[in-house]
């Protein structure tokens, strides 16, 4: 399939294609938050109503070239300033990217926060809230925060290399993910508390003195605080009680046994043929 574009209005979402639509849902999905996350961010009237062009690439060889720079592992990217997402439906799923849906999301976040704030986040906070946004904190995040940890608690590690990381590896961008989803998690305990902080962000035309009238505090010495006194064993114990991987141990469990059971039974069989 062909890329698609989605052009996200104030009133609705238009899906302009030469084909039927196949993704009509992402229509509901794309107006549903962006109404939200305008109020969430204090977007101005004229900021939300502004266009949002949103291509979806079903896989991906049907990235148009503005976005060949796109990691191979991203199912999503935004350009902030010119208002334009791409959602590469194929690489959906994977973390931290979830489904089609919450990919949009997390990618409509990054431009609407830039509107509300009227400058583009440092990058801890955009990735922090889009993840924020896009879906509950999940047993995915609990295993790579679980997996960063250790390291973290026992080392130096400050938003710098927080950052510098959405830039590595795929490893590093999972970690980087998880630690920036877990760190603004637990600045912002309601959705009042967040958007009075993007207020104050905007009036003072950056993130780091809003911080400091909020908490106090830089935002590097509050994460370098934050991560040395995580319970990094109890993450791990959050990750390993979780009903999945427990149901995992289980069904893991059964096709060893089946697995020794047909030894005995291949051994028996044999000894009954000599």
């Amino acid at each position: 399939m062909a890329a698609l574009t989605l052009t996200v209005g104030l009133a609705a979402t238009a899906l302009r294609s030469q084909e039927p639509p196949v993704h009509p849902d992402l229509r509901l999905v794309a107006d549903e938050a962006r109404a939200r996350l305008c109020a969430l961010y204090s977007v101005s009237p004229e900021d939300c109503a502004a266009p949002i062009s949103i291509r979806l690439a079903e896989n991906p060889g049907a990235i148009p070239p503005e976005w060949a720079a796109l990691p191979s592992y991203a199912a999503g990217a935004a350009d902030p300033r010119s208002g334009r997402i791409i959602v590469v439906l194929s690489r959906c799923g994977s973390y931290p990217f979830g489904d089609a849906s919450q990919t949009l999301r997390h990618e409509l976040s990054h431009v609407l926060l830039a509107r509300g704030l009227g400058f583009v986040a440092p990058r801890w906070l955009d990735e922090g809230l889009a993840m924020r946004t896009a879906a509950e904190w999940g047993f995915s995040d609990e295993w790579y925060s679980a997996l960063a940890l250790p390291a973290v608690a026992h080392g130096s590690w400050h938003l710098d290399r927080v950052d510098a990381d959405f830039a590595g590896g795929e490893g590093q961008v999972r970690r980087s993910y998880a630690l920036a989803k877990g760190f603004v998690r637990d600045l912002f305990k309601s959705d009042a508390d967040l958007t009075e902080f993007i207020r104050e962000a905007r009036r003072d035309g950056s993130v780091d003195r809003a911080f400091r009238v909020r908490f106090g505090i830089s935002p590097d010495w509050a994460f370098s605080h934050w991560a040395k006194n995580l319970p990094w064993w109890g993450e791990w114990v959050v990750a390993l009680s979780n009903p999945n991987l427990l149901w995992m141990g289980v069904a893991v469990l059964f096709l060893l046994a089946a697995f020794a059971a047909w030894r005995r039974r291949k051994r028996k069989y044999a000894a009954l043929d000599d």
